[in-house]
């Protein structure tokens, strides 16, 4: 049995996908299997496919079109079984040197659920030679609090690295439509409470930021705080198989953060039900003023 579970869903993505397969084949540790989940089947991306077959590592895994990537995502998740399941997207690239880095990592830090590093940003024409962005061009590097990670999403999918165990305990993606190009950020907020999260400083991916292969291209704002309101009620509930792990004793403090992180974006995008959603968002938003002010007493 491998070590690590490499997940790609793809989808119309054939004249690309080679290159993001030779990026895994190429790694340093080789102790893997990757599943490239296809959300359909075509002829073009099984042509693609076909001379990385060769390797036994890799897996075709052509499904049902779903039009969602959670979809492709959960089927290779269950047909996986390694202690480690690694994402990455059909149109990322990962340096060599990734998974031995991060694998070595999480088994010096046993308490490490989820895993990440900064990575290049790459606009898929411009030579990679030459000095390439950074996602985070401030460092990020440490352990995550779920509180700071409620505030921002650290995590770039195509470095992410689970525990197989989270996944017993808070269940697979949520393929919910509303969660569309979201439902990574809403797996990590859902899985946080389980352990601890963890980014490395170093790049060790390249994040295609594309005009044509950007999923978030085009939203208004808006409609990102429709879908960042959807992320939060979605890690409050769980994905409909399994209850949230935020819906557990000790969890309180954070189911309030999380329940004030939802509301506030629904004020934002102008979706709140009725008025009592905006007096209880209002009244929590108080609330928060007076723990951080020591004269209130709260």
């Amino acid at each position: 049995m491998a070590r690590v579970d490499i997940i790609i869903p793809t989808y119309n993505r054939a004249t690309i996908l080679p290159e993001t397969l030779k990026s895994v084949q190429v790694q340093t540790f080789s102790d893997w299997r990757c599943f490239i989940a296809e959300d359909g089947e075509t002829s073009a991306t099984r042509a693609a496919v076909e001379p990385f077959l060769e390797d036994s590592r890799f897996v075709y895994l052509p499904g049902a079109h779903a039009g969602l990537p959670a979809a492709p995502r959960n089927r290779a998740i269950q047909k996986g079984s390694a202690q480690f399941v690694a994402f990455l997207d059909d149109d990322d690239l990962w340096l060599p040197e990734k998974l031995e880095e991060q694998i070595r990592f999480m088994e010096q830090h046993p308490n490490c659920i989820l895993l990440g590093s900064n990575a290049y940003i790459w606009n898929g024409t411009a030579s990679r030679n030459s000095d390439l962005p950074l996602f985070f061009s401030e460092p990020v590097s440490g352990s995550i609090s779920v509180e700071a990670l409620a505030e921002t999403d650290f995590i770039i999918n195509c470095t992410a690295v689970v525990r197989r165990t989270v996944f017993a305990q808070a269940g697979l993606l949520n393929e919910a439509a509303a969660l569309a190009s979201c439902e990574d950020y809403e797996f990590w907020l859902r899985i946080a409470p389980l352990g601890e999260v963890w980014v490395l400083d170093r790049a060790l991916a390249i994040y295609r930021d594309a005009p044509q292969s950007s999923v978030r291209a085009g939203l208004t704002m808006p409609a990102t705080y429709k879908k960042l309101a959807a992320v939060f009620d979605a890690a409050l509930r769980g994905n409909g198989v399994i209850r949230s792990p935020l819906d557990r004793a000790g969890n309180m403090r954070r189911v309030y953060f999380y329940r004030n992180k939802r509301d506030f974006y629904r004020y934002k995008a102008g979706s709140f039900l009725d008025w009592r959603h905006a007096y209880f968002w209002f009244a929590s938003e108080f609330r928060n003023l007076c723990l951080k002010i020591p004269s209130f007493g709260l």
